[in-house]
């Protein structure tokens, strides 16, 4: 990473936390975040143990861990800005495996955009943001596996860790892998194949054991399609950077003021949307 990359991935990490900072912080704050129906962490563990027979748990007990915790003026807005510079971080590991140029601190707020203006509305909460955290942290340990019969089957066992953890988010992980893999030249076709009806049908054959409807199945822990939209923008990037003027393009002035207005668009698209509309 030469200087300039260095100083762009400090000032989009620097900037982005400080005016999310003071945008949850103005933004009536108050009605962002009584909808996470915040809790005493006396009563903390009979509510996370509600979760324990669920797919994603670990997301939702996470969410409720972080949301219950009682935090001086600011620390809400703090929190949010914290979540999602986590995401943005694991978007970024995961576009410099996708061989990124030096553009790729700003692609990588695309879907962290996105995510920002969605948590704005009433119905999205804390624990669709952790469940596509978590996702793509786990993928980002995926990317580390050198051994391909080791990847083959932790690419498997991953489905039903993923489906446990984060639930619906599991859809993002296959897509990932899928990505991944013919992004590096693997083409097995019969491994990808089965990865992915394992992905489709996987929520069909748990959820007898969750004792959940089929919609809820596949929509768990959040049945609403925006809720999607986030993880769905990530594959979308990383698609556009298969263009090569896209994944290295180079760090200039123009296409640093392009990017960052597509960015404010769709920043102010998404708060129009779901706060205002």
């Amino acid at each position: 990473m030469n200087k300039k990359e260095r100083l762009l991935q400090e000032s989009v990490a620097g900037l982005f936390a400080l005016l999310c900072i003071l945008f949850f912080q103005f933004f009536d704050p108050d009605r962002l975040f009584l909808k996470e129906q915040m809790v005493s962490i006396t009563s903390l563990p009979e509510v996370l143990s509600g979760y324990w027979g669920k797919p994603a748990w670990l997301a939702c007990s996470l969410a409720r861990t972080l949301t219950s915790l009682h935090v001086p003026v600011g620390g809400g807005a703090v929190l949010i800005a914290l979540v999602l510079l986590a995401e943005w971080w694991a978007s970024l590991f995961i576009l410099k495996k996708f061989h990124v140029g030096g553009m790729a601190p700003l692609y990588a707020l695309f879907p962290v955009i996105l995510e920002w203006g969605t948590y704005c509305s009433h119905y999205y909460h804390l624990n669709s943001i952790l469940s596509l955290i978590l996702t793509l942290y786990i993928f980002c340990g995926y990317t580390l596996i050198k051994t391909k019969w080791l990847s083959w089957v932790a690419g498997f066992a991953l489905l039903f860790v993923v489906y446990s953890l984060v639930g619906s988010r599991l859809f993002i992980f296959v897509i990932l892998v899928l990505l991944y893999e013919a992004e590096i030249g693997e083409k097995h076709w019969v491994y990808w194949a089965l990865l992915l009806i394992t992905g489709i049908l996987l929520p069909e054959f748990l959820k007898e054991l969750y004792s959940l409807s089929e919609e809820d199945a596949y929509q768990y822990p959040h049945a609403w399609l925006p809720a999607f939209f986030p993880a769905i923008v990530l594959a979308c990037v990383l698609v556009a950077t298969q263009f090569e003027k896209v994944r290295h393009m180079k760090i200039s002035i123009l296409s640093v003021s392009i990017t960052t207005g597509l960015l404010l668009v769709l920043l102010l698209v998404a708060i129009s949307g779901y706060a205002i509309g």
